[in-house]
């Protein structure tokens, strides 16, 4: 079942990444898409589009979370994005979140399928900002479709 959503807004002040880990973010997202992000030059409504896919994968891995014990094992996402995990459990207000709680967050798991469907949704608006036609957007939005599809879908974290 597809759901519109739209990413969650955030003030300057509350970006929490810089260009780097923006980047990171944006791959670990879009993993077919690396070239593409290299060439980005980051600015904060770049910042604010990443972090906001970040909390929203983190949010909705959680609210597929009873599934976990059934499904799936770990995999371990690569030492960049650990980092940055262990920084947005961190720094992230626990209000930003519907359903990850305070607990959570100290062990952040993101499901693969989660990823994937993040990735499709908003493929199109990582390529508008490449080309410099999202910067006046102000709306992150996307269909997204969160399923687990069979046994080996991986949980990330």
């Amino acid at each position: 079942m597809k759901k519109y959503i739209n990413l969650r807004k955030f003030k300057k002040e509350e970006l929490i990444f810089n260009d780097e880990e923006t980047k990171v973010i944006l791959r670990f997202i879009f993993k077919n898409r690396h070239n593409l992000i290299n060439t980005l030059e980051i600015n904060d409504k770049i910042r604010e589009f990443a972090q906001g896919l970040l909390l929203e994968a983190v949010d909705a891995s959680y609210a597929l979370g009873f599934i976990h014990s059934l499904f799936g094992g770990a995999f371990n996402p690569g030492i960049a994005a650990k980092k940055i995990f262990m920084k947005f459990s961190r720094k992230a207000l626990k209000h930003w979140f519907k359903h990850a709680s305070a607990k959570d967050l100290i062990n952040i798991k993101i499901y693969n399928s989660v990823r994937q469907a993040l990735e499709v949704g908003f493929t199109s608006k990582l390529g508008m900002f490449a080309s410099g036609t999202a910067m006046n957007e102000v709306i992150n939005s996307g269909f997204v479709a969160y399923t687990i599809k069979n046994k080996r879908n991986m949980v990330w974290g």
